[in-house]
């Protein structure tokens, strides 16, 4: 609003400075004027006085009085005259203004005449005005001096007019000050307009530019159009925003490399505050923490969901930055959760010398420890495997050197185990061989177009004889038909068949089932590989299928496998095209499922 506005304000002070200087000049000049002409009056209405009483005392007779009453008519005054010769009583001689002698002769300031001094008085008194009828109340200016003759008092003179000349000159003043005032008024607005186009249109293009700031433009420049204080003002509001835009740029830059650098980190970096919300949080990162939740809810992460920044921190990361808060040091360790391992280093971040939160550098280290785990498990099994054979093929070996056997017999028998001992070993080496090919790429298929029942019906004959003996029954479920042709490599399918089958009666107590289903769908074909053994642990669930891992050799029944097996099916899997995925509950059984895509298969 305009009252709200400098100009307003300005104005507004500009005209109330001015009205109360001329409201006290007025007051101080009345004053001035009243005194003064009251004592103006008031000498000359006694000098007159005076003069006439001499007169009358030296011709005291009605002739002189009537030349008094001729001289008052020219001051246009008023004369009352007592207690001389020829008059009788009271008798007014003057103007036309009518007053009750009584009233001035009986005013207390001017019986000061009948003690022979001079009185004199100011008041209001009750006129009669002829001219319009009406009795008025008037300021009177009264004087009376004694009558002396003989020089004894014989009677007063009194000299009275009303005071309508100051009346007059204050209103004439009053208007003149009241023109005066509103010249004042006129000439203030337009100072104050003017001084608007000085001083509040620079204000306003600072309050423009202010807003055009806190929006983030920076280019928006005031122009300078004088040299005074308001200048200087508006020159320094802009090099402030030239400042601010060349330190709003270098933090931008700076704020995009680090974002840059943060994306392009192959590890998780995330910053919490000291409550354990997630502040920022790079791509890694934000993938590893949405992992961890989602596998903690049981639910899974289709990676879509939106960015988890604000969440609190999931555990057990948010015990270990809790306890890094309160240490208030760098910490390095490792992380598991939900099977996974990180290697996590976190410092504490400080405002002045309060901790505000922390910052962690996550690295997913499973592989790695998976690896180092497989690499000593591979000399351990490896070693394993092979020393009973060898440990065979040197007792055997040394009961024929000895002449331990002397039956041809036992001699034969002994031979007979050295020999399958040997193809045991002959066996593992070729898996390896196999194994190290496939991963390398090297693998050759010997596709043809065949057709899976006479495969499927092979392989449930020939581990019906295993199961009766175990008491697990083994069944196919199909739904193909005899004209259905795949090209496939029957040997290595032969062998993917042979592998999970045989895993699954290692794994599968007595009264059990594996169930072999096969069925061809418009995405391509499908097999499970099913049974109700012992299951897999969550665990170890995302290793079954990396070379000698096993789960759990407690679980197994009798002599347990090299753990090559599901190494060697998911790459003859993978030569074909297709995935394999092991799904599994501890104590409820396991399901191995095969899915060679139709693009893969003969049209």
């Amino acid at each position: 609003m305009f009252w709200n506005s400098v100009v307003g304000k300005l104005w507004i002070t500009i005209i109330g400075l001015v009205a109360v200087v001329l409201a006290l000049l007025s007051l101080l000049l009345v004053q001035f004027l009243d005194r003064f002409y009251i004592q103006e009056s008031s000498d000359n209405l006694q000098q007159l006085a005076v003069k006439i009483a001499e007169v009358i005392e030296t011709h005291p007779d009605r002739e002189h009085v009537e030349t008094a009453r001729d001289l008052l008519r020219a001051y246009q005054m008023n004369m009352i005259v007592t207690g001389l010769e020829g008059i009788e009583g009271v008798e007014a001689i003057g103007g036309s203004l009518l007053v009750d002698p009584a009233l001035i002769i009986d005013n207390p300031h001017l019986k000061a005449s009948e003690r022979g001094q001079v009185g004199l008085v100011r008041s209001r008194f009750p006129i009669y005005i002829p001219e319009n009828e009406q009795t008025q109340m008037k300021d009177l200016l009264a004087v009376s001096v004694p009558l002396r003759v003989s020089d004894e008092v014989g009677g007063s003179i009194y000299l009275y007019q009303v005071l309508d000349e100051l009346s007059e000159t204050t209103r004439e003043t009053t208007i003149y000050i009241l023109y005066a005032a509103a010249i004042g008024i006129i000439l203030a607005t337009i100072f104050a307009f003017f001084l608007s186009t000085r001083i509040t249109n620079p204000l306003r293009q600072m309050k423009k530019a202010a807003d055009s700031f806190a929006q983030g433009d920076f280019t928006t420049e005031i122009s300078i159009r004088s040299k005074d204080e308001i200048g200087n003002l508006a020159s320094t509001f802009n090099h402030m925003a030239k400042q601010l835009d060349e330190v709003i740029h270098a933090l931008s830059r700076e704020k995009e490399q680090l974002s840059s650098v943060l994306r392009s980190m192959v590890d998780g970096v995330i910053t919490v505050d000291d409550k354990g919300n997630i502040m920022i949080a790079n791509p890694p990162a934000e993938e590893m923490m949405k992992a961890v939740m989602f596998e903690q809810s049981g639910l899974e992460w289709s990676g879509a969901e939106s960015s988890f920044v604000g969440s609190n921190l999931p555990e057990p990361f948010a015990s270990f930055s809790c306890e890094v808060m309160k240490k208030e040091m760098e910490t390095v360790t490792d992380i598991t959760s939900q099977g996974r391992t990180w290697s996590v280093v976190m410092a504490p971040l400080y405002n002045k010398n309060q901790v505000r939160g922390a910052v962690a550098v996550l690295r997913e280290m499973t592989k790695e420890r998976q690896l180092d785990k497989l690499r000593k498990d591979f000399v351990s099994n490896v070693s394993h495997e092979l020393r009973t054979p060898l440990a065979m093929l040197q007792g055997y070996s040394e009961a024929i050197i000895d002449d331990i056997a002397t039956d041809p017999e036992e001699t034969k028998e002994l031979v007979q185990i050295i020999y399958e001992e040997s193809v045991r070993m002959t066996r593992l080496v070729n898996d390896l061989l196999d194994l190290g090919r496939m991963e390398s790429g090297f693998i050759e298929l010997n596709k043809t177009e065949v057709s899976l029942i006479p495969l499927v019906d092979k392989i449930i004959k020939k581990f019906s004889v295993v199961g009766n003996e175990q008491q697990i029954s083994v069944r196919a479920e199909t739904t193909l038909n005899p004209g259905d042709h795949f090209l496939l490599d029957p040997d290595r399918i032969e062998q993917v068949f042979t592998n999970l089958i045989d895993n699954a009666f290692r794994h599968t107590e007595a009264n059990g089932q594996v169930i072999l289903s096969v069925a061809l769908k418009e995405q391509g074909l499908f097999v499970d590989v099913k049974d109700t053994g012992s299951g897999i642990p969550e665990e170890d669930l995302p290793f079954v299928f990396e070379r000698f891992y096993k789960a759990d050799k407690a679980r197994t029944r009798g002599q347990s496998g090299t753990g090559l097996g599901l190494s060697i099916v998911r790459q003859i899997v993978q030569a074909h095209g297709g995935q394999i995925a092991a799904h599994s509950k501890l104590g409820e059984g396991t399901t191995f499922s095969i899915h060679i895509p139709k693009n893969h298969l003969p049209t």
